[in-house]
């Protein structure tokens, strides 16, 4: 199975974007693709916890079973 990307275009508040920057930053480092990955890890357990589809869980429990 290939993985496909996507660019995403967003605004965002700049205190938020820069909590979470600090966070990743106190939590990882700052090496490449660390805001990457922890943009993925928040939109899985989002799903994880709002999504109504159990089909939709179940693909966000294997990525986030595949990325740690």
């Amino acid at each position: 199975m290939v993985d496909q990307m996507q660019h995403i275009n967003a605004t965002v508040d700049d205190k938020i974007l820069r909590e979470f920057r600090d966070v990743i930053y106190r939590r990882k480092g700052l090496r490449r693709g660390d805001f990457q990955q922890s943009l993925e890890e928040a939109m899985v357990e989002y799903i994880l916890k709002y999504s109504k589809s159990e089909k939709t869980k179940e693909l966000a429990k294997r990525v986030k079973k595949e990325k740690s």
